[in-house]
């Protein structure tokens, strides 16, 4: 991943050009478009041999938790990071509500101010992308939230004292303006989405792998590597963030047949970020993770039933991501 300080400039440029990037992306967007004629074209059997080693480590999961078993959803909380990791449902990629549900956080318990505060940045993060602007971040990110019907993170903001508001509008002011120098202005042509959803089925449904895109440019295309994804990160591990992402490219790869072209990671806490192309060694070592993970939960089942738990205290709030 080519890892970057905020705005850098990824190659020299006049001084009177400078300027006018400044605050619109730029750089981002030229390291995502890249060089259409050498996007890469994967072997069109590659989706199929992935899910196969996938259905096959499934399979050993479904028969130890039994035919009446109900269906295990398994999202980057569950696969990818341990509890001290994901701890509250910050602002990972991928899995939270992008990326973790709505109304609590995502380990089912209370809202916590670093649970909120996620909450607010994802809202301007996709304000940026529709609109291309923020007036208050705070005001705008609450009326955001409020229009989701996240009624447990409104009332949560409206316990907090004064300081503490105060405080969570400074900090949120950071990360909008990061986000205004990071998020690129996307023509209507990039197709742009925001929380995109993806679930892929094992073993006939008895198993889901799911996750969600913070944002998906371009269309798919047969045998050719076309989409852009872009991850956005509050305030969670980069690594992490940086796992979640190239777990979304192996689900967008089984969804269809072809992984996404290139990824950006944005850090809207510190301003930086990273742009890399996904690699057919990125999705099977993710592959393989999962296939590990598959194949300890059939041999001990405490980790499918935890995985169960947890799933079981965002679905009674509201599953998001």
């Amino acid at each position: 991943m080519v890892l970057v300080a905020p705005r850098p400039l990824y190659r020299p440029a006049p001084p009177g050009d400078a300027a006018a990037e400044r605050g619109t992306g730029a750089e981002v967007l030229a390291l995502l478009r890249g060089d259409a004629a050498a996007r890469p074209r994967f072997d069109p059997g590659l989706a199929g041999g992935l899910r196969a080693w996938l259905e096959d480590a499934a399979y050993d999961v479904i028969a130890a938790r039994g035919e009446h078993a109900p269906p295990l959803f398994l999202g980057p909380r569950q696969l990818l990071t341990s509890h001290d990791e994901h701890g509250d449902g910050g602002g990972n990629v991928g899995g939270r509500g992008g990326q973790a549900d709505n109304g609590g956080s995502s380990s089912g318990g209370a809202v916590t101010d670093r649970f909120l505060l996620s909450r607010l940045v994802q809202a301007l993060f996709r304000q940026l992308v529709h609109t291309g602007d923020i007036h208050d971040p705070l005001a705008d990110a609450l009326d955001a939230v409020r229009a989701t019907g996240d009624v447990a993170a409104v009332r949560h903001f409206e316990s907090l004292p004064e300081g503490a508001r105060a405080v969570l509008a400074e900090t949120l002011a950071v990360h909008a303006r990061n986000l205004g120098g990071l998020v690129p202005r996307f023509a209507p042509g990039w197709m742009p989405r925001t929380n995109d959803r993806v679930a892929i089925p094992l073993g006939g449904g008895r198993i889901v792998l799911h996750g969600m895109f913070d944002l998906v440019v371009g269309l798919p295309q047969p045998r050719t590597a076309s989409l852009c994804a872009l991850g956005l990160s509050s305030d969670g591990p980069w690594a992490v963030a940086r796992r979640s992402l190239h777990y979304l490219s192996l689900l967008e790869t089984l969804r269809s047949g072809a992984p996404p072209f290139r990824l950006a990671l944005l850090e809207s806490a510190s301003g930086r970020y990273g742009v890399e192309d996904v690699r057919e060694e990125h999705l099977r070592a993710i592959a393989s993770h999962i296939a590990a993970w598959l194949e300890q939960a059939a041999t001990e089942p405490t980790t499918a039933r935890g995985a169960q738990g947890a799933q079981g205290a965002q679905g009674a709030q509201g599953a998001h991501g």
